[in-house]
């Protein structure tokens, strides 16, 4: 049943049949029918107008995306706003708080340049001070230790931690439920970088107890680039001022009081949409993917199919001479980080594209800099044994080559 299942979904992804698409992390392969509401869209634009013939159509638009995010999260989608990016998302709560010189953030040295510049700037303008955990892998890394040092660093200036979901530099999944337990004893907020985390993982964001969780569009959603979203407890909504404000983030968009010095925004989460009309192509092939995902997929499906392809693409390779599994044992969501001895990353993950497999190196500045493949649901446990193979051969060359 699970085997007849994964062939008629793979049959939805034409890329799968050009690379072994090992790169999920980055951006997922689409979906036909998301490319096919894109294509429909961006062509009655262009034959028949854009934006005023279609405005009403957008913004019910919009609000269905929200609702079927919601639907993932598990939340209500007034808690739930559009953005560009999951680095929008991230910005929107940054600059959102009410920050005064001295106020302590805490996050980590594996953090993604995302989350670490724009910290970088809050420290600048807004004097404030920012802690960075260093975070072990492999396996040395031991949650509990992690937990102890997280909690070690608070102080009473503390006001907000900074955290992946799932770490783009490792591959680790971080104990975001026990990490929101520590936040609650001290009364600080958690923002959660979720860019690898919805999707690759069932995420039910109440049980986690986050205040923010910052979403892409492009990567386990499997929507096209170009779109995000941030979840926003409902009960910090009145506390975060919008940075940036959009005609779509103001209630009755027309009736601004030119008199008065404030503005109605927009009811609950939707105050933080910045684009005064996203686009429609983009929206439409975001929609259709998350509909599949839902519909089709069956996110706990995915998620667990995720699940078991990590570990069992592990089992495959942590067994070969030279391999060091960077994730720690027991955290994989949709990612498997490795290094090998006597290769450098850049150089290995190369020599695997070449082979046609889709894989990556992690930048460098991210220590350790490791290759990294990210795994969708689609992807079957023969393409796994091809990935081991070529791997094995790889290094078996590199020691006769010796």
């Amino acid at each position: 049943m699970e085997h007849k299942k994964l062939e008629l979904l793979r049959k939805e992804f034409p890329a799968l049949s050009k690379v072994h698409y090992f790169n999920n992390g980055t951006n997922g392969p689409l979906p036909r029918i998301s490319y096919e509401a894109m294509k429909e869209e961006a062509d009655k634009e262009y034959y028949q107008g854009r934006y005023l013939p279609f405005i009403k159509e957008l913004y019910e638009d919009m609000d269905q995306t929200r609702r079927l995010l919601a639907n993932i999260l598990k939340c209500s989608y007034e808690e739930v706003a559009l953005t560009q990016s999951t680095t929008e998302a991230i910005n929107i709560v940054l600059w959102g708080f009410k920050w005064h010189p001295g106020d302590e953030v805490i996050t980590t040295t594996i953090d993604h340049t995302s989350v670490l510049a724009p910290l970088a700037l809050l420290k600048s303008r807004q004097g404030i001070a920012v802690k960075y955990i260093s975070v072990e892998h492999s396996e040395r890394y031991v949650e509990e230790n992690f937990l102890k040092e997280l909690e070690s660093q608070i102080t009473n200036k503390t006001k907000l931690i900074v955290l992946p979901h799932v770490s783009f530099a490792t591959g680790m999944t971080f104990p975001i439920k026990e990490i929101s337990k520590i936040c609650r004893k001290y009364d600080i907020q958690l923002l959660v970088d979720g860019a690898q985390g919805l999707g690759a993982l069932d995420t039910d964001i109440y049980d986690l107890d986050v205040d923010y969780y910052a979403i892409a569009g492009r990567k386990w959603l499997l929507g096209p680039e170009g779109v995000g979203a941030l979840y926003i407890k409902k009960n910090r909504i009145s506390n975060l001022d919008p940075t940036f404000v959009s005609p779509a983030s103001v209630k009755n968009r027309h009736e601004i009081d030119l008199n008065s010095p404030f503005y109605l925004p927009a009811p609950f989460a939707a105050r933080y949409h910045t684009a005064t009309a996203m686009y429609s192509p983009i929206l439409k092939g975001f929609k259709a993917s998350l509909e599949f995902m839902i519909d089709e997929v069956g996110i706990n499906w995915a998620t667990e199919r995720i699940k078991h392809l990590s570990g069992y693409v592990r089992s495959l390779i942590e067994v070969f001479p030279g391999v060091q599994i960077v994730t720690p044992k027991g955290t994989e969501a949709g990612f498997i980080h490795f290094l090998v001895k006597g290769w450098n990353p850049v150089q290995l993950s190369q020599k695997l594209n070449e082979k046609n497999f889709m894989v990556r190196p992690v930048p460098k500045q991210h220590a350790p800099a490791p290759v990294r493949i990210s795994l969708g649901f689609y992807l079957t446990e023969d393409e796994l044994n091809q990935f081991s193979k070529a791997l094995e051969e790889i290094i078996v060359n590199k020691v006769m080559e010796r």
